[in-house]
């Protein structure tokens, strides 16, 4: 019998209502690539997106607001957002497990519509896989 494959999803924030981990298929986890690379060059966005997801962590309610919005009510794709243009992208499994995908700067509208086809095609694969058996595995970055 064979072993499922296992989906990493690299944890962000552990909180009392909910965890945020980034995905991480292909090779690529780039939610926590954007994270990390965020926290070297703009410490204050990095800060100010941290301050967000431990917020949506603690909060048990679920409330879309202007620095966390539906993008998809479909595949129930967010994204965290500041004032900066910076956006964090993300969908949910389940109610507990938040599940970021990619981030961006919304420099223009060309490249925030290729930022959320990427968190949209993502999310895709993150469901197809699981539908086939594989089976998502936290890890401590």
């Amino acid at each position: 019998m064979k072993n499922p494959i296992e989906i990493p999803l690299y944890s962000i924030h552990v909180g009392s209502v909910r965890e945020v981990v980034a995905l991480g298929l292909g090779g690529e986890v780039s939610g926590l690539d954007f994270l990390r690379d965020l926290q070297r060059a703009n410490p204050k966005g990095h800060q100010i997106l941290s301050g967000q997801i431990e917020f949506l962590c603690e909060t048990p309610w679920l409330r879309p607001r202007e620095t966390f919005k539906l993008l998809d009510s479909e595949r129930k794709i967010y994204e965290f957002r500041i004032r900066s243009g910076l956006r964090l992208y993300c969908f949910l499994d389940g109610d507990a497990l938040v599940i970021l995908t990619n981030g961006g700067k919304k420099n223009t509208p060309k490249q925030q519509t290729r930022d959320i086809a990427q968190a949209i095609r993502l999310h895709d694969e993150f469901r197809r896989l699981t539908a086939e058996g594989a089976k998502p595995a936290i890890i401590d970055p």
